[in-house]
């Protein structure tokens, strides 16, 4: 029966990276992200440097602080926090930045009564436990933006590098489901070659130049992650006409609207195994008998309807055949892969026919 495009009326139904995560994770932009830290750390004595406050010249106390804070911060996220913190090491990592702290708070006080000579007296006037204290919030207050950069930049990381794992398992899934239909397919397909081969069939010729041009459209087409649906509808056609070729008594219809189809993309090789099983279990043992496929495409509000029919043959039930069932469970599969939560799957079995009906949302 050929294509017979036709409109169909069926009832309604169904980050980019930006300037911050460059800033956060671009090896480039190491020095930059380093330099923005400390001049926020040191906005008072950047200001001062610049002339926009008069603090005084730069002294030597200031500079020991700044050294000590060099210190503190990139011990505790380059050493403490990737050997211990990330490890689960929690009790230790504490222990050690809190050495850390008393260490840098006692080096700050000493040096600071140092450089400033300070009497016996002014010493006898400092709250050492307040003075200690304070010293500690201002510390924390170095110590813990870089901390926190830390955990967040390694969240993150950890955070992209699932996403990537996640989508090489998606990958090699999708891939894993797609070599599970060429062979079948090529079995099949050499079958009915065969089968005429036997039978002395003039078209023997004919079948193997659409099994060679089935076989180029999955050798190259099939490959891209999607492909224009008048390709695959195309490829469908050619199969069924090679199934055609084989029985006698096989007939099929394709209806689609060609203006609803033609800008529309799909996953190569989806609906393959399900039109495979149609052809399978649509088999008549009596030659009188017409076996059937008929499929039916329409697109309405960005949702693909495809409905599938065949009759139900004589085909034998083996319960111990590996392969029963093959093609609605590698598309189940795919689909679940490829649009997750927006796409539906049934299948209708009457007495003597079987209707599957597959919907998932599009991009146009």
């Amino acid at each position: 029966m050929g294509i017979l495009p036709l409109n169909l009326q069926y009832p309604k139904d169904i980050m980019k990276e930006g300037l911050g995560k460059s800033l956060l994770f671009d090896k480039n932009y190491w020095i930059v992200r380093h330099l923005l830290f400390w001049s926020f750390i040191y906005l008072d004595e950047l200001f001062n440097q610049l002339g926009i406050t008069e603090m005084g010249e730069l002294d030597k106390a200031t500079m020991l602080s700044f050294l000590l804070d060099l210190f503190l911060v990139y011990v505790n996220i380059y050493v403490l926090i990737p050997r211990l913190l990330t490890r689960g090491h929690y009790l230790l990592y504490a222990l050690l930045t809190f050495i850390q702290l008393a260490v840098v708070i006692y080096i700050n006080d000493s040096f600071y009564n140092y450089f400033y000579e300070l009497t016996a007296e002014e010493l006898g006037d400092i709250d050492i436990i307040a003075e200690v204290i304070h010293q500690g919030i201002v510390q924390l207050g170095v110590l813990f933006p870089a901390v926190a950069i830390k955990l967040v930049k390694n969240n993150w990381s950890t955070s992209e590098r699932l996403k990537e794992l996640n989508q090489l398992q998606y990958e090699a899934e999708l891939d894993k489901l797609k070599k599970q239909v060429n062979p079948h397919f090529l079995f099949n397909s050499l079958n009915a070659i065969y089968i005429q081969a036997k039978q002395k069939s003039d078209k023997v010729p004919e079948s193997i130049m659409s099994l060679s041009d089935l076989m180029r459209y999955q050798t190259y087409d099939a490959l891209q992650k999607q492909a224009a649906l008048t390709k695959e509808l195309a490829f469908l056609t050619n199969y069924l006409e090679m199934e055609k070729m084989r029985r006698d008594n096989f007939e099929y219809r394709m209806v689609y609207d060609e203006n609803d189809v033609k800008n529309i993309k799909i996953e190569p090789l989806l609906l393959l195994p399900l039109v495979e099983n149609a052809c399978k279990y649509s088999v008549e043992l009596k030659p009188q008998n017409l076996s059937y496929v008929n499929l039916a495409f329409n697109i309405e509000n960005d949702k693909l309807r495809i409905d599938l029919f065949n009759n139900i043959g004589n085909v034998p039930q083996n319960k111990d055949d590996k392969y029963s069932g093959l093609g609605q469970s590698n598309v189940r599969k795919r689909l679940n892969l490829l649009y997750p939560n927006t796409h539906s799957f049934q299948v209708v079995r009457e007495k003597t026919e079987y209707h599957l009906m597959v919907s998932l949302y599009i991009k146009k």
